[in-house]
């Protein structure tokens, strides 16, 4: 018996329902490209702990050796998911998964500030109300 391995993605693509999202990052002054801004989005989606998956209608948007040059990305996600057989699938999916969660009820473009010192504020507000 033979098992065929599927290839991993070559690009890396974002849904059009989350473009607005990356747009606004970048139009803002949050990230000085789109390729930073889907980065942390990426990072968002590891630190909600997002489980593995795949994105269905992304089209293409960088080839890999844009977002990974070196690789980097490809380790760090083959470290946080043992056994990942298709890392750049994944960071697509993780990529997605966090510009979705980064769309806000308060609009675009997202409060990136709360989102990195969050745990720095409920310990400031902790702190004051002692």
């Amino acid at each position: 018996m033979v098992i065929e391995k599927t290839a991993d993605k070559r690009t890396i693509g974002i849904t059009s329902g989350n473009e607005s999202v990356l747009a606004a990052l970048v139009e803002e002054g949050l990230f000085a490209s789109e390729i930073d801004a889907a980065k942390f989005a990426l990072a968002h989606a590891i630190d909600l702990e997002i489980s593995r998956g795949t994105t269905e209608g992304a089209g293409t948007k960088w080839n890999v050796g844009s977002v990974d040059s070196d690789g980097t990305m490809k380790a760090i996600i083959q470290a946080l998911y043992p056994g990942e057989a298709q890392p750049y699938r994944l960071i697509e999916h993780l990529m997605n998964e966090g510009l979705g969660r980064l769309k806000s009820e308060e609009g675009l473009p997202p409060d990136v500030a709360g989102i990195l010192f969050k745990d720095n504020l409920e310990g400031v507000a902790q702190d004051s109300s002692s």
